[in-house]
């Protein structure tokens, strides 16, 4: 975490696809949300259009957040803006679209983070930077994090000043799986692509030791999905860079945070 940066707290509490329990995912609406309720910053998974347009939706497909099933990169921007992505939810949130990632960049404030998962192929980073340059955004507000490490490594030759994390899901790991063997193998590979540090999902045999790896080789730590204030406490007192939750105004609420305020 760069201790220069005026605009970010330690932890940050990032808003998973928005303030997701309480509004559509992946929506202006669950955006703003998040933001009104004091997350630090929010995240969106983004794709790739046929039209090479870069929108903000989570699966490869429409099915699960519309009445209708669309391939995302098989399909037009305008196609897509036919769709009702809010209804699903509440119908409070009749109408709402998916968002394109110049939508997104619009209703960021200058002093929050946007972290973009990057759910398509790396043919989509062209694309994605030039979206990202002509927007003037200060760069420092971004993260690009993706599981794809060809991505992130593309990113950091072309555009080494975007801040990037690799991707980890733990679920599948054990105490043993969590050995100084993975430690080695995840650092090489974070050296390998140029990342600045890892984002891995949450496990019942992840430590400050395992995490402290990384932190005293100069990598950041940042975890997903913490939805529990005891669990986001225990982490936040370990020193990771940032808690993904999608309840970011419960998570705002633990003590650490107020004596902050």
């Amino acid at each position: 975490m760069n201790k220069d940066d005026p605009q970010i707290t330690s932890p940050m509490i990032i808003a998973h696809r928005g303030s997701s329990k309480e509004s559509p995912e992946n929506t202006l609406s669950a955006f703003q949300l998040a933001i009104s309720q004091g997350a630090d910053g929010i995240e969106g998974d983004f794709h790739l259009t046929k039209d090479k347009q870069v929108v903000c939706i989570h699966d490869s497909n429409t099915a699960r957040v519309a009445n209708t099933k669309l391939i995302v990169k098989n399909s037009t921007l305008a196609e897509l803006k036919k769709l009702d992505v809010g209804y699903w939810f509440n119908s409070t949130f009749k109408n709402e679209k998916i968002p394109t990632l110049n939508e997104v960049l619009e209703i960021l404030p200058s002093d929050k983070k946007l972290f973009l998962e990057i759910k398509s192929d790396p043919d989509i980073v062209p694309y994605l930077l030039s979206i990202l340059i002509d927007s003037k955004i200060n760069l420092n507000q971004l993260v690009i994090i993706s599981f794809n490490s060809r991505i992130l490594r593309t990113i950091k030759q072309q555009k080494p000043e975007l801040k990037t994390l690799f991707l980890v899901s733990l679920k599948t790991f054990n105490r043993i799986k969590l050995s100084n063997f993975l430690v080695k193998k995840l650092l090489n590979k974070l050296e390998d692509i140029s990342a600045d540090g890892i984002s891995t999902s949450i496990s019942n045999f992840l430590n400050e030791t395992y995490i402290h790896q990384f932190i005293s080789k100069g990598y950041e730590y940042h975890l997903w999905t913490i939805d529990n204030e005891k669990i986001a406490e225990q982490f936040i007192k370990i020193g990771v860079n940032s808690i993904t939750t999608n309840t970011p105004k419960i998570i705002k609420q633990i003590k650490y945070f107020q004596t902050k305020s």
